[in-house]
């Protein structure tokens, strides 16, 4: 019997140092800096230095210990572009990939919110649908029994507006987690900005009204980015102000810098953030044993190409095509090839 205890003790600390493992190889993986920014290595070491391991792996357990089957979970993208102010493809698919393994891995209803603008919500539908989901009324979402769904609300631009409706949302679906991806946040002074230091403010949802209403009620709030002008990026306010180019001063006249001061309770950093989406994902189908909780390549083409087609646009170059911040489709496919292949071990 006691040699039996040792056995299983020992194999025991070797799956859990394997996953580790992975989960280092996962987070190495989606901080490449393929775009040539100078600043993600920065901010994922600001980042580890608060977290219990490996940042995807870390949010993965998280999300699987407070998430139960038939629980509801929150997932939230939004980031229009200038001149048009038309919603990016950074976000949207990662959204979607996220809402996929919530649905596969942890039997639970993902919530999608994003801008209530119709463009960005067809943008967030189509993603949605690419990857096998279903969008339906909210009515429809909540009913017992209901799988491989998900429903798409409008969060308001306006303050007020956006006050209301968050408690409105967490009273009416009472999540177990809430998830923003690639979601435009505001700075110290309640400005939002892209990346090239302007106020985007009126484009934007308020959309912290909504985490910060999960926080007072204990909900676990979940951000992902890659700039440090996202939601959750507060975590590591200094270091975006310090490193990222109009981080501690904006070309607007606010001059408080783009970086966000919205805090969550995880954050994972990512060269680009749909990448920490699928990474999200795929560690998620690892924990629960379910790795088609993870999107084919062949849905990566789908979602990147059916986006782009109804006007998603690249959020460095403008144009309306599948690409991710200036990064091809075949790159975003290869990711996929490779995260599948590593969760197989």
């Amino acid at each position: 019997m006691h040699n039996l205890f040792i056995t299983c003790n020992i194999q025991l600390l070797w799956v859990i140092h394997a996953l580790e493992s992975i989960g280092e190889v996962i987070d190495r993986l989606i901080t490449v800096d393929i775009g040539g920014r100078g600043v993600i290595l920065k901010l994922y070491s600001a980042v580890r230095e608060k977290s219990e391991g490996p940042l995807v792996l870390s949010t993965a357990k998280s999300l699987k210990e407070n998430v139960s089957k038939g629980d509801y979970v929150i997932i939230t993208t939004g980031f229009r572009i200038p001149p048009l102010f038309i919603q990016e493809t950074d976000g949207p698919t990662g959204a979607a990939s996220i809402a996929r393994a919530v649905d596969v891995a942890l039997g639970a209803t993902p919530i999608m919110v994003t801008e209530p603008i119709e463009l960005s919500q067809k943008i967030l539908e189509v993603a949605c649908r690419s990857i096998g989901l279903s969008i339906l009324p909210t009515d429809v979402v909540k009913k017992p029994g209901i799988k491989h769904v998900t429903t798409i609300i409008g969060f308001p631009i306006d303050e007020k507006e956006a006050y209301e409706e968050a408690k409105k949302i967490i009273d009416e679906f009472n999540p177990s987690a809430i998830i923003a991806i690639e979601k435009a946040s505001r700075n110290r002074k309640g400005v939002y900005h892209n990346m090239r230091g302007l106020d985007i403010t009126p484009y934007h949802s308020k959309i912290e009204y909504l985490f910060e209403e999960a926080k007072k009620r204990g909900i676990l709030t979940i951000g992902i980015g890659d700039g440090g002008n996202e939601v959750g990026m507060g975590i590591i306010e200094e270091t975006v102000r310090k490193y990222v180019p109009y981080g501690d001063k904006c070309q607007c006249p606010c001059g408080g810098g783009i970086a966000s001061s919205s805090i969550t309770d995880k954050l994972i950093v990512a060269s680009i953030s749909n990448w920490g989406g699928y990474a999200l994902a795929g560690l998620l189908g690892k924990l629960t044993n379910k790795p088609g909780a993870l999107h084919e390549p062949e849905q990566e083409f789908k979602m990147l190409f059916r986006i782009s087609d109804i006007g998603s646009v690249d959020g460095i170059n403008g144009f309306a095509i599948e690409s991710v911040d200036n990064v091809p489709l075949d790159i975003h496919i290869s990711l996929i090839k490779m995260l599948r292949e590593m969760i197989k071990r």
